[in-house]
């Protein structure tokens, strides 16, 4: 049977904020760790009280339901024009099912953010989130800090997308799936690439939150 998935955009409503603490008590201590990266307790109930105004921002934040329960969060935070980190957060029970790749594929599918750097940060070895990343088309660049692993896209059109997206999905070799990024970076006449490789650009945001950890999918 079809689960259906409904995604939309949050506001700063006290109902969308009840949205977000009930999907991060449905995630585990482990997923909570991986979103935040962090070394000590992540118990729901503090990590929404320390975290609840990060996951509840974005330009857009998405919120993916089922049947009316909230399931996953995608935010996609500007840090300069034309520059993004995307955070992805799906409750333990529905990991592996798309959740993920749902909410991206809103995203682009808004045709909002074409040309635009958009960057995510997963702790090594977490090969769930950097699969689910690879898929969407997103390419390794140089990381800064021990243990993490850096990944940028330049988003092209829908169209383009769509195809980038298929190609790296159907193909295992890591190398090939960034060279299908490269493509389709190279289809929208804006794109400037990825200007801060190798710069040692701090990838913290302006609240200090990790930029777009992403846990297990």
């Amino acid at each position: 049977m079809t689960v259906v998935i409904e995604v939309r955009e949050l506001g700063d409503h006290p109902a969308d904020r009840e949205c977000v603490a009930a999907l991060v008590a449905a995630c585990s201590p482990d997923s909570l760790r991986r979103r935040f990266m962090m070394g000590g307790p992540a118990e729901p109930g503090e990590v929404f009280r320390r975290y609840g105004r990060f996951l509840l921002a974005g330009a857009p934040a998405l919120l993916a339901t089922r049947g009316g329960v909230p399931v996953g969060l995608l935010n996609f935070v500007a840090v300069t024009p034309g520059e993004a980190e995307i955070g992805i957060l799906v409750a333990d029970p529905w990991q592996r099912q798309g959740i993920g790749s749902a909410l991206a594929r809103w995203l682009w599918a808004s045709g909002r953010f074409p040309g635009w750097t958009v960057r995510g940060t997963v702790w090594a070895g977490n090969a769930g989130a950097e699969a689910l990343l690879l898929r969407q088309g997103f390419r390794p660049v140089p990381a800064y800090e021990r243990g993490e692993r850096d990944f940028a896209l330049v988003v092209p059109d829908w169209a383009t997308m769509t195809d980038v997206m298929k190609e790296a999905a159907d193909d295992e070799d890591t190398a090939r799936a960034d060279g299908a990024q490269r493509r389709a970076a190279g289809a929208d006449p804006r794109c400037r690439g990825d200007r801060h490789a190798g710069r040692g650009r701090a990838r913290r945001s302006a609240a200090g939150v990790p930029a777009a950890l992403l846990p297990g999918r």
